[in-house]
């Protein structure tokens, strides 16, 4: 079976693709650290020299070529919205939605500043704007997924839990 975590940035999907692994006995996979390696760069160096286009590019490459078929793959915050990603993964895996309040989105997002290309900004209420933004745009695609987590004040291990039981219905 094939998990595919899907959320915006600073959701959680990493840890909680490591959580989820243990609890499965799945391996597990980062999208971004897979991108990273396939171009022996950072994700913000890829945006820097080579833009968001070519980025998008090589992260639907990754979508559909990369995934093993027994695995949790903790996607990038805008891999559903683009191409036919999110049909794919659909057709392909399970896709679980993880969603978070945009205040803790704001929380995390600022404490990683630097990380998230498309969401550097200078001030907080800027951040708070760009996430605000971002997470309206990509709803629609979100929403898609077979399974939506609220993940509010729960621990990984607690998200890991639901999504197991959620898989077994």
């Amino acid at each position: 079976m094939r998990i595919y975590l899907i959320g915006m940035p600073g959701s959680g999907k990493s840890t909680l693709a490591k959580e989820l692994s243990t609890l499965l006995s799945l391996p597990y996979y980062d999208m971004d650290t897979e991108i990273e390696e396939r171009e022996k760069k950072s994700i913000p160096d890829i945006f820097t020299e080579k833009g968001e286009d070519y980025f998008r590019v090589v992260e639907k490459e990754v979508v559909h070529t990369f995934m093993p078929d027994n695995a949790i793959l903790a996607t990038g915050g805008g891999a559903p919205c683009f191409f036919d990603n999110m049909d794919f993964m659909l057709k392909n895996g399970v896709t679980v939605f993880v969603d978070v309040h945009e205040d803790v989105l704001v929380e995390r997002v600022w404490e990683q500043q630097g990380t998230r290309p498309l969401l550097a900004q200078d001030e907080k209420d800027e951040v708070y704007t760009a996430i605000k933004e971002k997470r309206e745009s990509r709803f629609p695609y979100y929403s898609k997924a077979e399974f939506t987590i609220e993940a509010g004040t729960k621990t990984p291990s607690e998200l890991a839990l639901e999504i197991k039981q959620v898989l077994k219905k």
